[in-house]
């Protein structure tokens, strides 16, 4: 017997239902993220609190951090360094502390500057903060008498701190902006704010009156006084991408509650030399971002008093670099050389095709590698408008361009470039890409990559291309052709693709369509007819989805030969704001082969979105 339409229809929802469930849960990558280790034992030292603190307050602690030699140099409390306070967030465990403290301890250690931080940790008593906000102001009352005293340690110090940094997770990111609501508190006590996995726009589950109340409140108060009492403090925030199902990334941003010019706001996916995604825990101990994140933190300390600076602006610099667009460097550099003096005893090697590769096992002495910028060509009908220049050296300055006289042979200076350049996957690689138009050299006749002596393998490549046939125009399938064209793989081969010859270094496709969180698909990328057989361990094919209107961002990398496969999804929908720009799909290949890309729906991501 035929079983009833609703019937029929009611088990391909359950279906569709749990292809989702399984989708949101499991079909994500897997943990790219490494583990952060203690190199001595962690002691978490108890520190004593005033008793009209101990009496209001009996269930919370404040721990200082310390491992070996350290742990008993601090345990007397008479300290010298940088003061960091982190908060952890909903059941979350004072110890958590331990990645950021003891990666910072062995930095300090091999620093030649020798900044010292000093890592707190206050005990809240894993209590559930993200589901009943009553909780949360006695919990920030108690994180401001904890600020107060622990700068209290630091009054015999040669150049004594005025302000404690606050790294904060998950709900102890919004503890530390609600420090400002408090009628008592200095904002000068905090000018800086790094969180992690913190639902800074509204509550990750929204069941109590109070915990919306108390958002209200603060983001209310961070939107009143942003260009007054908060004009000095600088905030970063980092969501953990797909991998994080408790918090979101749309509510990790600061859009709308902190000022565009305080704030940075990211995905851990987006960020320079980590590009990986955490869950909610994770964001705590992954070794990639645990590293960005003490990079930044030394990075704005003032050589002069051993603080935090108080430039805001600086801050702020370090952190896009660090956060947002590190051009290669590990360090934020304040003042970037913007001209350059060539050594006339170095070689001149003039390279004249529009696509210049070399690579070396190691460089026995500095060249130049001097490329023409191609005005006019007689080959192609289209004009050659954009130049890409890739590459793995370490040199901070390495890449210029320059215009060559009449009757030289050779520039004597050039304009440096090496600031536009952009970090690219897998970690450890340190391969960097600049992009941009030949109108944006302007009159110089040459583009000049200084190739360093090293004892590392050294990679170029520099191509000169027409934009119009590099960047293409998808109009992806809505949601009623996605059965059509997805499963089997393209029933009626309608899937959108594109052959790709060889010597192509870069592609970038316009997603239009894709702006919203339901619509999902998949692209597979083919290395075909490679003219090399073998290749090093990080070459291959770098894929990034950006995301105009968020930094959002994802990155993939497959090797040298191998077949790619890359979600093309967003996180957050396009707000009606924002511009009229597409998500666009850039791939950076390998230019000894031909490729084959295929992009397909993917309903099973549909339903996990």
């Amino acid at each position: 017997m035929a079983l009833p339409i609703r019937y029929i229809f009611a088990i391909a929802s359950l279906g569709l239902l749990s292809a989702g469930i399984y989708d949101y849960l499991k079909n994500f990558e897997e943990n790219g993220c490494e583990m952060t280790w203690m190199f001595e034992y962690p002691k978490y030292i108890k520190i004593h609190m005033d008793d009209r603190v101990a009496r209001r307050f009996p269930q919370y602690r404040l721990h200082i951090y310390g491992e070996g030699e350290y742990a008993r140099k601090v345990s007397s409390l008479k300290l010298t360094g940088i003061p960091v306070l982190f908060i952890p967030g909903n059941a979350g465990s004072y110890r958590q502390v331990r990645s950021l403290a003891s990666v910072a301890l062995r930095k300090a250690e091999s620093s030649r500057t020798k900044f010292e931080f000093n890592y707190f940790s206050v005990n809240l008593n894993e209590e559930l903060v993200g589901l009943f906000g009553g909780l949360i102001q006695d919990q920030t009352e108690f994180v401001h008498e904890c600020i107060k005293l622990i700068l209290s340690f630091y009054a015999g110090a040669p150049k004594p701190p005025t302000s404690v940094i606050l790294v904060g997770h998950s709900m102890g990111g919004l503890v530390a902006r609600a420090l400002f609501t408090l009628p008592t508190f200095d904002p000068r006590l905090v000018t800086t704010i790094i969180t992690q996995a913190t639902p800074h726009q509204a509550p990750a589950i929204a069941i109590d009156s109070l915990l919306n109340s108390f958002y209200d409140e603060i983001n209310t108060y961070w939107r009143l006084h942003a260009n007054s009492t908060l004009r000095d403090v600088t905030v970063v925030s980092t969501g953990g991408g797909y991998r994080d199902i408790l918090v979101r990334n749309g509510l990790t941003t600061l859009k709308g509650v902190v000022s565009q010019h305080r704030g940075v706001s990211t995905s851990t996916m987006s960020v320079p030399k980590a590009w990986v995604s955490t869950d909610h825990l994770c964001a705590v101990w992954c070794r990639q971002m645990v590293l960005v994140t003490k990079r930044a933190m030394f990075d704005i300390i003032d050589p002069n008093t051993h603080q935090v600076t108080t430039d805001a602006d600086r801050r702020m610099r370090v952190f896009r670099h660090h956060f947002l667009t590190n051009s290669g460097s590990q360090k934020h550099r304040e003042n970037i050389p913007g001209e350059l003096t060539l050594d006339p005893k170095i070689p001149w090697e003039v390279k004249q095709n529009k696509l210049f590769r070399f690579s070396a096992e190691k460089m026995s002495s500095t060249k130049y590698f001097a490329v023409p910028v191609i005005r006019e060509t007689e080959e192609s009908a289209v004009e050659i408008d954009s130049v890409i220049i890739m590459s793995n050296i370490t040199r901070q300055d390495w890449v210029c361009a320059c215009t060559l006289k009449e009757k030289q042979d050779r520039c004597t200076s050039c304009i440096n470039l090496s600031a536009k350049a952009q970090s690219l996957p897998p970690n450890y690689s340190n391969k960097k890409v600049i992009r941009m138009y030949l109108k944006e050299l302007g009159e110089a006749t040459h583009i000049v990559v200084i190739a360093a002596h090293s004892n590392q393998k050294v990679e170029v490549v520099v191509e000169q291309y027409p934009m119009i046939e590099r960047h293409l125009i998808f109009n992806l399938p809505g949601i009623y052709y996605y059965f059509i064209i997805s499963y089997p793989v393209s029933v009626l081969d309608m899937a959108a693709m594109l052959q790709i010859r060889n010597d192509s270094v870069y592609y970038s496709l316009h997603l239009t369509g894709l702006d919203g969180p339901m619509r999902a698909y998949t692209a597979h990328i083919t290395p075909r007819r490679c003219r090399k057989l073998h290749a090093a361990e990080y070459e291959g094919i770098v894929y990034t989805l950006n995301v105009p209107w968020s930094n959002e961002s994802t990155y993939g990398f497959s090797k040298f030969r191998e077949t790619g496969q890359f979600p093309v999804k967003v996180q957050s929908g396009k707000p009606r704001d924002a511009e009229d720009e597409a998500v666009h799909l850039e791939m950076f290949l390998h230019p000894s082969c031909s490729y084959h890309l295929k992009l397909t729906t993917s309903p099973v991501h549909v339903m996990g979105q």
